[in-house]
């Protein structure tokens, strides 16, 4: 028996001192009211590049002891976020924390007889999307302390503090930031807008009201052209984005052209004319199809960029397709009756009516 009892003693005695050895500090949540939010917290990541210890404390005897904070800090932290906050049932954005620094120095003051120390927290806030998280704010705190030997956990306490008051303090960012951010918008609209243009001497707008007249084809013919006129018309599609409330608004401005330095006619007629003009209402078709397309998609707030890209090319090769369709229709212009058809066809795709024209990219014949 007396073997035994020897043995229990000392590994009690080594059980103390390994537990000695450091100071555990723990991240409690719930210590304060939970704030109101609408976003909630995803996750924690430690890019600490010392991970073994936030720093040393004194121990009564005056020794100084290393202080890590107890569990894995990554799951501490994102526990500690989400569970001092309280999302609102329409809260969507996603929250990232970073954890970049944690320092804690202590000194003793002989004058005091206390010690007096300086807790540090660096740790970024970045918002999750579809993309790589977008970085927001950055939070940069220290607390001073004073504590008597016998007072280790207000050290504990210092941290939990330092902990809350970055979560405050983004949460007070992120409400002043809620309705102008981009990178916190919640919805996305699209407004089209076609402004009225003047037409000058270099690029003639297209307008109803407003049809080409010869003088419009200001280049030199081209004598080695087997072709009587050549017209260059296109369209463009530019805008900007801005925050309205909270909402991303992309700001769309089509414009239909064409470009009289680059067009040109060696005998001019009635008919010739018409034939160019086709070419030019083609234009607006395909322009008018192309802005029916963006108010029916579905656009959303992370890839509407791409999407109206995406939308824009469609339109630009429908436009080239079309434009190799009617010149083929009606053989250059010399196919009269070909010519009448699709005089007739553009004039129903004016109006809105595409069944014709979809028919005929579709490869229907007539």
């Amino acid at each position: 028996m007396r073997t035994l009892l020897v043995f229990f003693f000392c590994i009690s005695f080594l059980a103390q001192e390994v537990a000695a050895q450091r100071v555990l500090l723990r991240l409690i949540p719930g210590q304060k009211a939970a704030l109101e939010t609408e976003y909630r917290y995803k996750e924690v990541f430690d890019h600490r590049i010392k991970k073994s210890s936030i720093g040393e404390v004194f121990e009564r005897a005056g020794h100084k002891l290393p202080v890590v904070i107890d569990g894995d800090l990554e799951q501490s932290a994102a526990r500690f976020f989400e569970e001092s906050i309280q999302p609102k049932d329409s809260a969507e954005k996603e929250i990232q924390v970073r954890i970049y620094n944690i320092d804690l120095s202590e000194v003793f003051n002989p004058e005091t007889k206390l010690y007096e120390g300086q807790l540090e927290l660096e740790i970024g806030f970045f918002v999750v999307g579809s993309f790589d998280p977008v970085h927001l704010l950055d939070y940069s705190g220290a607390i001073q302390y004073q504590r008597s030997g016998f007072r280790m956990n207000r050290v504990e306490e210092v941290l939990n503090r330092l902990f809350y008051n970055s979560l405050v303090y983004f949460d007070a960012w992120i409400k002043g930031q809620a309705l102008s951010n981009r990178a916190l918008a919640k919805s996305f609209r699209l407004d089209i807008v076609e402004p009225d243009r003047v037409s000058k001497v270099d690029k003639v707008y297209y307008d109803p009201d407003r049809p080409l007249v010869w003088n419009d084809f200001k280049a030199r013919p081209n004598p080695g052209s087997k072709n009587n006129a050549t017209i260059f018309t296109s369209f463009s599609l530019g805008g900007v984005s801005l925050m309205d409330s909270g909402s991303v608004v992309q700001t769309l401005e089509i414009n239909v052209y064409m470009l009289p330095m680059q067009s040109w006619v060696k005998e001019p007629s009635a008919y010739g004319l018409n034939h160019e003009q086709r070419h030019f209402d083609v234009v607006r078709i395909v322009a008018d199809r192309l802005i029916h397309r963006l108010e029916n998609m579905d656009l959303s707030l992370d890839f509407y960029q791409a999407q109206i890209n995406e939308a824009y090319l469609d339109a630009y090769r429908e436009m080239n397709r079309l434009q190799e369709l009617y010149e083929q229709g009606v053989n250059h212009g010399l196919d009269l009756e070909g010519q009448a058809q699709w005089n007739q066809w553009i004039d129903e795709a004016l109006a809105g009516d595409w069944k014709r024209i979809e028919g005929l990219l579709a490869g229907v014949k007539r």
